[in-house]
């Protein structure tokens, strides 16, 4: 029996009500978000079927095109002996082809002016229609193929005959004017490669384009073998980058062989012009400032394109000072403790050494430790890559000391200046003016200090912060040749580890934010693996050029190669290769080669720097003419004198009387070319002489003495830092610095051998012992300290007459102020 149901309550009722009230908005939501159409279906099925015709009518022209190349190309090998089929038959088939062309009657016409058929042509084609028609053959297949070749020349069958492939761009996404101001309104973008499309693939052209997004600044990276234009193709495409999408072109890095600067010139290597006319380009120069940072070493003259450039104490943050002993994460309080040092040096004396002084003090007081995480990659026995985060600390007064101490390295060089020194680089400025390129070259460094890898960090850093706060300025491009010295996968084989790591962190960082930030990233590499894993799997664009076979087989795990692919990656011609774009492979390019200039090995780079800018070099000593082709006079580009006597120093620039205009070039007199010679005339000789035009000042100019002055010394601050500083301080040859970490007393009586010998003569071991006359060391003792080379072993060596002499670094031993070195040697925190 069923029981009785209680009554329906007042609230009950109003729940069904709101349920289905809510019901019905729910389904008014989901109406508004659909699909609406407004066309009829008899419109749409017209649409439809007018665009299945026309790709249908594409398609069958296409293919027909293809089968047009195909039999010439095979017709060409028939007549050259190594065809398939006969030749005849092969240029029947193809005068039938061509005779179908709707548009053959046209071009046919007498008053047609093509670009590949004359009217000799259209006679023959007409001879050779009369005798295919009887069903005979011309008597010259040759001449037969020369002018079917010519007509479908005419109607775009094809475009050379030695290569019937077609070919369809590879250019850089265009980006609207509109989201990105910055970026040039250009009605055509350049190619920076071409897709090779095989002579028989009947797929339209613009389908194969290729299309490199960079709408959201995607990062590139280019992977190759030495010397495969791996680096050729990265400056190709941020120069189409700097020239056509509105960026700032900013190269940072190379191996020190002074390629980058190379931007200010047009190209001058032969394989690579051909390649550029293969494109239908030519060389091309970019206007570039190469900023070198001002320390010793810098040359005293350099071009007029070089700008010598300083940090200044107030665009430092705390962040950037213990980056200087490679802490790239930090406690808040230590950070306001190093704020709090530099607004008190902002405040009174504006100085590097107050600042340097008050890091010291403040360290001295500091008990904590500081702790961070990096991620660092592992290379795993299996050849595998574990990526993972790694702990690091250190006691916190003992960071601040080094980061004090690098810093006052950095200023007695030169490099960290007063906020008040001309040579500070404004880097919103810098990054302002896109129509002008920047190389950042620390070349002239000495490389042992590891400097230039700090000064490159500093440089990012400021980059990133410039483009944080003033958003309005355009997009960056930055391009690094060879990643992996600057963000390497294992930093345990680098030599500057804190220098590397706080470097290859802020990559890891432009790597994975830089885009959102504006910041592209163009990088290239020999290997994928050696490069820091979130940095290259953060580079979504990938550009394969040729590669070894184990590179080969490290890709393919990545990569997952077809058979094909594989085989092509290590047969490609130099400059050949293949993308991943969105992921997806297009391949066979031909990439273009950069327009401007790139290393050379056999070659100065200001040496090219002169033959680009107009002048005559002297690139040896031989001598820069023969005694019967001498010049009565000649002129030094640098100083704009003309000289009767002697010949131009090896690296020279020089112009000959043949140079001038006419009335001056027949001057014998020197004294009277001297007076006739100008400065302008010099200019005008030049500009005369130069292949190709240079947006950027080339001249040679010295440095102004001012630009080479030292803002601080390490006795202006009181201390000398480290073993390595006291050497370079007191000029102690590299071969004795061991000395320094020896006892006092040791190196005393490594000094007094020193001054014996110079003063006596002696032959033997036994000899020298006895004359130093120490209790404390043993003949055998004494043997072992005058014979090893980081002891006496490189200050002494034998005459001929078997006397033992000082060494040029034994001589050396007698002028250094021991002295001096001793009380320095007090203040190494050992």
């Amino acid at each position: 029996m069923s029981q009785p149901q209680p009554a329906e309550t007042p609230d009950q009722e109003t729940d069904d009500t709101n349920s289905g009230t809510g019901t019905q908005t729910e389904l008014v939501q989901y109406q508004e978000i659909q699909a609406e159409d407004e066309t009829d279906v008899g419109t749409a099925l017209e649409n439809l079927q007018q665009q299945s015709y026309e790709q249908s009518e594409r398609k069958s022209q296409a293919e027909h095109e293809a089968f047009i190349r195909k039999i010439i190309t095979e017709a060409r090998w028939s007549l050259s002996g190594k065809g398939d089929y006969p030749a005849d038959d092969l240029l029947h088939a193809l005068h039938w082809t061509i005779k179908r062309d709707p548009n053959l009657t046209e071009i046919l016409s007498p008053a047609y002016d093509g670009d590949y058929i004359t009217s000799t042509t259209k006679a023959r084609f007409f001879d050779h229609d009369a005798v295919r028609a009887e069903g005979r053959s011309p008597p010259s297949l040759e001449r037969e193929l020369e002018v079917l070749t010519e007509i479908a020349k005419e109607l775009n069958y094809l475009n050379a005959l030695t290569d019937p492939s077609n070919y369809a761009p590879v250019y850089l996404e265009k980006l609207d004017p509109e989201e990105v101001p910055h970026a040039p309104d250009v009605d055509e973008i350049v190619p920076i490669g071409r897709r090779r499309v095989s002579k028989d693939d009947p797929a339209e052209i613009k389908d194969k384009a290729v299309e490199i997004p960079h709408d959201d600044c995607d990062h590139i990276l280019a992977i190759a073998k030495p010397r495969e234009g791996k680096d050729s193709t990265l400056t190709s495409i941020g120069m189409n980058l700097w020239r056509q999408h509105g960026y700032k072109y900013i190269s940072l890095h190379d191996d020190g062989r002074m390629e980058t600067p190379m931007l200010s010139i047009p190209n001058d290597e032969q394989a690579i012009r051909d390649n550029l006319e293969r494109f239908n380009q030519q060389p091309r120069a970019m206007d570039t400032t190469v900023y070198v940072p001002r320390m010793e070493g810098t040359p005293e003259v350099l071009p007029a394109n070089f700008e010598t450039f300083t940090l200044g104490i107030d665009m430092l943050t705390p962040k950037d000072i213990l980056r200087l002993a490679g802490v790239t994460d930090s406690d808040p309080s230590l950070e306001l403790r190093i704020k709090e040092a530099l607004e008190i040096t902002l405040d009174r004396s504006r100085q590097v050494d107050e600042l340097v002084n008050l890091l010291f003090d403040f360290a001295e007081g500091l008990e904590a430790t500081i702790e961070w995480t990096e991620v660092q990659d592992k290379h795993k026995s299996d050849g595998s890559v574990e990526t993972r985060e790694t702990s690091f600390s250190l006691a916190a007064d003992k960071a601040v000391e080094k980061a004090a101490q690098r810093l006052a390295r950095l200023a007695g060089e030169g490099f960290i200046a007063s906020p008040d020194a001309a040579t500070n680089l404004d880097f919103q400025e810098m990054l302002a003016d896109k129509e002008t390129a920047a190389v950042l070259c620390c070349n002239f460094i000495d490389a042992s200090e590891g400097f230039k890898y700090t000064i490159m960090d500093l440089w990012l850093q400021k980059i990133m912060a410039a483009r944080d706060e003033w958003p309005r300025l355009p997009r960056v491009c930055l391009e690094v040749r060879e990643l992996k010295n600057v963000a390497p996968s294992q930093i345990q084989h680098a030599r500057y580890k804190d220098q590397i790591r706080a470097l290859q962190q802020t990559f890891r960082i432009i790597a994975t934010q830089g885009g959102s930030r504006r910041v592209l990233l163009l990088g290239s590499t020999q290997k994928f693996n050696d490069v820091l894993r979130p940095v290259r799997n953060n580079m979504d664009t990938k550009i394969l050029l040729r590669q070894g076979q184990e590179q080969v087989r490290e890709l393919d795990k990545k990569f997952d190669f077809t058979p094909d692919q594989f085989s092509q990656l290590r047969t490609f011609e130099t400059g050949d290769g293949m993308i991943y774009a969105d992921g997806e492979p297009f391949w066979p390019i031909e990439w273009r080669g950069a327009p401007c200039g790139l290393g050379l090995g056999d070659q100065v780079w200001r040496d090219r720097y002169g033959k680009a800018w107009g002048a005559r070099v002297r690139e040896t000593a031989d001598p820069p003419w023969s005694t019967k082709n001498t010049p009565p006079w000649w002129v030094d580009v640098l100083t704009g004198d003309a000289l009767a006597e002697g010949k131009p120093a090896v690296g020279g620039w020089y112009l000959r009387p043949e140079d001038f205009p006419a009335p001056v070039a027949s001057i014998d007199d020197p004294e009277t070319a001297a007076d006739a010679v100008t400065d302008r005339l010099v200019e005008w000789a030049l500009q005369q002489r130069r292949e190709y035009p240079v947006p950027s000042t080339l001249t040679l100019e010295p440095l102004a003495g001012d630009e080479r002055q030292q803002d601080i010394t390490l006795e202006q601050i009181g201390r000398e830092t480290t073993y390595e500083d006291i050497a370079k301080r007191h000029d102690v040859p590299r071969s004795i610095t061991p000395w320094l970490r020896k006892a006092a007393s040791t190196r005393q009586r490594y000094i007094t051998v020193c001054e014996l010998v110079d003063e006596h003569e002696f032959t033997s071991y036994p000899e020298l012992h006895e004359a130093l006359n120490i209790d404390e060391w043993t003949l055998g003792t004494f043997r072992n300290h005058a014979s090893d080379d980081d002891r006496l072993g490189p200050c002494l060596d034998k005459n001929d007459d078997h006397e033992y002499v000082l060494t040029p670094v034994g001589k050396r031993v007698l002028e250094i102020d021991w002295g001096a070195v001793e009380q320095g040697l007090e203040e190494v925190d050992a």
